[in-house]
């Protein structure tokens, strides 16, 4: 990517936010996490560091917003909870999981970036929320067993693509080892993600059969 300053011009009122994020995106596609700086993104966009420094108060919240835009498709849907409108189909937590994974592969270093943020509690997407609500709703699961749920999905998840994403890049550099492939497991990364994630719903649905469920 060529280096490109605000859009008509230079100056911190002509820099926004948004373009800071998707300028941080573009670097951390090139680039990856460990190389994702503020003196980076301030070169892409021709400014001073300072000027990014005027819209975040440091990296971790920058990071945390280029976590949000990378799970901005979470956000597209609109989601059915308990007594929030009419009856929701039984696929929510799985379609969300599958939807988490498909974000997180959609960047360099996307899982790893937002692990951390995730981390910290920066994300102002709240991932476990939206889950748990559709834990709740898919197996009628009280209060504690759908945020048990949420958890398990979500680590699981993350680092899953975690996984995913450090092998791809060892192979793009030469560094991954040739290995045997195991013949009890599924060789596709999606079919193992599958697999395990549908071993986790399971183990959610046969919960709700000894837990009450609680109103929301």
């Amino acid at each position: 990517m060529t280096p490109r300053g605000p859009a008509g011009g230079s100056g911190l009122e002509k820099l926004s936010r948004s373009e800071i994020v998707t300028t941080a995106l573009e670097v951390l596609d090139e680039h990856g996490l460990p190389n994702l700086s503020m003196r980076r993104i301030s070169d892409y966009l021709e400014v001073q560091p300072s000027a990014l420094y005027w819209h975040f108060p440091n990296k971790q919240s920058l990071l945390a917003a280029v976590s949000d835009r990378i799970l901005h498709p979470l956000t597209a849907e609109t989601w059915i909870f308990p007594g929030a409108g009419g009856e929701p189909g039984t696929q929510q937590t799985r379609t969300l999981a599958i939807q988490l994974r498909t974000a997180l592969l959609s960047r360099r270093d996307g899982a790893e970036l937002v692990s951390s943020s995730f981390a910290l509690d920066l994300l102002t997407v709240d991932l476990l929320r939206m889950i748990a609500g559709a834990a709740r709703s898919d197996f009628g699961l009280g209060r504690a067993g759908s945020r048990t749920c949420a958890d398990a999905v979500v680590h699981y998840t993350i680092g899953q693509v975690f996984h995913e994403q450090q092998q791809a890049h060892a192979a793009a550099v030469g560094a991954l080892q040739t290995r045997t492939p195991d013949p009890l497991g599924p060789q596709d990364p999606t079919d193992r993600f599958t697999a395990g994630l549908a071993l986790i719903l399971a183990g959610a649905a046969g919960l709700a059969t000894s837990e009450p469920s609680t109103a929301p």
